[in-house]
């Protein structure tokens, strides 16, 4: 499992550097605030020291050619029955879009946030305790989305996704659907 989240976070890394090194957006930008497209992704999947399904959504800006969004996931390990792993994650970020052809482009991320992660363990080591265990810490995620264009607004393909962080690494891949603003 480790050497699949190291290949996610080396993708989204490589993408993401990718983006300073090519010119080739082939849009005008300007220097305004603008509300760029809505994004979900209903059937995603994370990996960590478990894994389970994962929902994701964010909504992105331009400035420029930069892209800024705020982001909301959460994963559950699926476990209905008894206790199960969860994890949530509210993140900002920033990145660029490029073009791949006609019909089909990217956008690559990074940013800084909030993630949380529950479990179900050892709470106190001399009573043998056991518990839920709730951690929070800064994440980084990291990720991409390959996108084929199906219409002037709508777009969909795969996002991948990473979150480092002191608590529990994930790496997510799903389906996304986008619903972008009309362009002139």
């Amino acid at each position: 499992m480790k050497s699949l989240k190291n290949k996610f976070i080396f993708f989204g890394v490589v993408c993401f550097l990718t983006t300073f090194i090519t010119q080739a957006q082939n849009e005008t930008s300007s220097n305004s605030f603008s509300y760029r497209s809505f994004s979900v992704s209903p059937l995603g999947v994370y990996v960590g020291s478990n894994s389970g399904p994962y929902l994701t959504g964010d909504v992105s800006f331009d400035y420029g050619k930069s892209i800024f969004s705020l982001a909301g996931g959460f994963g559950t390990e699926g476990n209905f029955i008894g206790s199960s792993d969860d994890i949530a994650e509210v993140n900002f970020l920033y990145g660029r879009s490029f073009p791949l052809g006609e019909k089909i482009f990217t956008e690559v991320y990074i940013g800084a946030g909030y993630f949380h992660y529950n479990t179900y363990g050892l709470t106190d080591e001399i009573t043998r305790t056991r518990g839920d265990i709730d951690e929070s810490t800064i994440g980084f995620p990291i990720g991409a989305k390959l996108q084929f264009k199906l219409g002037e607004r709508y777009s969909m393909g795969l996002k991948l996704g990473g979150n480092i962080n002191a608590v529990e690494s994930i790496a997510t891949v799903g389906l996304v659907l986008q619903w972008n603003r009309k362009r002139n």
